[in-house]
């Protein structure tokens, strides 16, 4: 059986419109995946509230209240960054979110615009 370039068409279009749609929604999982990974967001989730790089103060009666403050500082310093590393987390996924699901709207679309820009073209359309 010798295929010709009618049956690779319709291979491409029953890729495109089947597999090749359910690859691009799952394309925004794995995104979202590798943010999770790439900014150890588990990780900062355990470690929300602990001392900033473990930096801790031990006390002595003596020493009590100023290392209670050090610690307190230390513990609010590592709450303010990984927030702020949690906040920036979030936004990256919300970014891949609203493009993978851009892309997966006008995906039908994309085999459409190879014939039809082409024609809009030579026929002189502007826009």
């Amino acid at each position: 059986m010798s295929y010709n370039g009618s049956m690779a068409i319709l291979f491409m279009l029953g890729w495109w419109y089947g597999k090749g749609w359910a690859w691009a929604l799952g394309k925004i999982g794995t995104g979202i995946s590798q943010v999770g990974k790439t900014f150890a967001v588990s990780n900062l989730l355990k470690t929300w509230f602990a001392p900033w790089k473990q930096i801790t103060t031990t006390s002595t009666f003596q020493t009590f209240f100023q290392s209670l403050i050090d610690n307190t500082i230390s513990r609010m310093i590592g709450f303010i960054i990984r927030s702020f590393m949690l906040f920036i987390a979030l936004v990256w996924a919300a970014v891949i979110t609203v493009f993978g699901v851009i892309m997966v709207v006008i995906w039908p679309f994309i085999p459409l615009a190879i014939v039809i820009l082409p024609i809009l073209y030579l026929s002189g359309a502007t826009f």
